[in-house]
């Protein structure tokens, strides 16, 4: 009888499962298509990121990753020919950037 409170809530213990499933669905339901960008778009990305890195100033970035959209604003450090690399130490691939624009 020393284990009555384990053996009282073990049915609840699913209901932890049914949660994770379903911000799981609800997750993959946002995911969108990466849209194709345009070779003028592409030039006009380029040409903000090296204006950027070259006055050192505040940028937005609006990329893609794995299905969703995000954004990341700060200062572009340096450009490789795969990727760009913030102030903060955190990078992003050039395939997933969308848009870029001045702070």
């Amino acid at each position: 009888m020393s284990n009555r409170g384990e053996i009282k809530w073990a049915p609840f213990e699913s209901l932890f499962q049914v949660k994770d499933v379903l911000s799981e669905l609800e997750t993959n339901r946002q995911k969108e298509i990466k849209p194709v960008l345009s070779e003028d778009e592409l030039q006009m990305i380029e040409a903000t990121l090296l204006e950027a890195f070259h006055t050192k100033s505040y940028v937005l970035v609006r990329y893609y990753y794995q299905g969703l959209y995000y954004q990341k604003k700060g200062i572009v450090e340096n450009i490789s020919q795969k990727q760009i690399f913030f102030q903060d130490h955190s990078s992003l691939y050039f395939e997933q950037i969308l848009h870029v624009s001045f702070v």
